[in-house]
């Protein structure tokens, strides 16, 4: 199992007791752009603490993900689907894509009945790759690495750090 979730969660997928659920939240942002979206998987909206003890609200909005597999050809994606209620998450990304700054995604889950900090520590980030629009969501692939977006090179050579070049 992975070693960043918490104890509480850890029981809570192996005894699944009925009075407590896990809510799965996304944070997306892009940074200097637009303000970030916090969403949740629940019917109504919640407020929780992150990792860094920040309070968040987390609106009830539908989305599905699966989350990348455990394998050993490096290439590990999250695939969400987000439902486009009232255009809010089609011009988010309309938006996005005008601008080069990556969109991140954030998943942190949650015990419902402890919302005092997520239960993945660190949190799930990833960078959104692929995105595809229909009137009725918006799908995108997200990895781990923003390969596309990195400069290259990604280091600034000079004579005064590096002597020998000249």
């Amino acid at each position: 199992m992975n070693e960043s979730l918490e104890d509480a969660i850890k029981e809570a997928y192996a005894l699944a007791p009925a009075s407590i659920s896990i809510i799965h939240t996304l944070e997306i942002k892009q940074t200097g752009v637009q303000d970030t979206v916090y969403i949740s998987q629940t019917r109504r909206t919640f407020e929780a603490y992150d990792e860094n003890s920040v309070l968040r609200t987390f609106e009830p909005v539908g989305f599905q993900f699966s989350l990348p597999p455990m394998t050993e050809d490096g290439q590990q994606t999250l695939n969400i689907a987000i439902d486009n209620v009232g255009q809010r998450v089609v011009e988010f990304v309309e938006t996005a894509l005008t601008s080069e700054v990556p969109i991140e995604i954030t998943y942190r889950p949650y015990m419902s009945n402890d919302l005092s900090g997520p239960q993945m520590v660190p949190p799930l980030v990833l960078f959104v790759r692929d995105v595809a629009i229909t009137p009725l969501q918006v799908s995108c692939t997200a990895t781990f690495m923003d390969l596309v977006n990195r400069k290259s090179p990604s280091e600034l050579y000079n004579r005064e750090r590096f002597p020998t070049l000249g």
